[in-house]
């Protein structure tokens, strides 16, 4: 005969059957999460691998700088010194004037820009050249000046480039002889673009001939100065 089972009873079966299909479902998916010992030894670095590729406290300690150790050792980024900057200019072309008044040398210039506030700069101009009075021997004082110029803006006026010598009269004797001369200016640059342009300045009476010519510009960045701030206090 066939037995009714109670209500409870029923629902308990009914719920015990469930766990069993669940965990039949589950299990593939449990057994997946696991690696088989080939698949972990790709998956993970072994004691003897780590050891090649990583390195102890122990080790780190003494190959690496602390946060401290670095801070006494170097400077920060944000307070490293900028990099100087530099622009430069040259020509072989024959450049030839008689005049008293100024004229620029043509493709005598550099452009360039700095970054900081304030930047010191070195110009240096240099050229092989030669200064000839063709009517009479020259005086000491007399000499071929060239004016430089930043931005349009004179930093240097009538500075002797080359000193006078006497122009032969006589046709068959070799010309004067071009030497090497150079000068070196300094100014303070601030931020921003700038260009310097050299100019022969004019001599009144004198051959100037500069036969090649080299422009150098350097400009070094200084460091900000930092802002201090004070407090006063009083009782009112």
């Amino acid at each position: 005969m066939k037995k009714r089972l109670s209500t409870p009873r029923a629902a308990t079966v009914i719920v015990l059957a469930a766990v069993v299909a669940l965990a039949v479902t589950v299990a593939p998916s449990i057994a997946a999460s696991f690696l088989t010992p080939k698949a972990a030894s790709q998956k993970y670095v072994t004691k003897q691998k780590a050891a090649k590729t990583y390195v102890t406290n122990a080790k780190a300690s003494k190959n690496y700088l602390t946060k401290k150790a670095a801070g006494n050792l170097y400077v920060a980024k944000k307070t490293a010194a900028l990099a100087p900057v530099s622009a430069v200019s040259a020509s072989n072309t024959l450049f030839s004037l008689n005049s008293s008044t100024a004229g620029y040398i043509p493709t005598a210039f550099a452009s360039f820009a700095t970054k900081a506030n304030v930047s010191n700069a070195i110009i240096t101009f240099s050229g092989t050249a030669s200064c000839t009075n063709p009517t009479k021997a020259p005086t000491v004082s007399q000499a071929c000046p060239i004016n430089v110029l930043i931005d349009g803006q004179t930093a240097a006026s009538k500075v002797a480039f080359a000193p006078a010598t006497a122009e032969s009269s006589n046709p068959s004797k070799e010309p004067a002889a071009a030497l090497v001369h150079a000068i070196t200016v300094t100014s303070v640059l601030t931020k921003g673009g700038h260009t310097v342009q050299i100019q022969y300045a004019g001599a009144s009476g004198l051959n100037f001939q500069l036969k090649s010519w080299n422009l150098a510009v350097q400009a070094y960045p200084q460091a900000e100065e930092e802002e201090t701030t004070t407090t006063s206090s009083g009782k009112s």
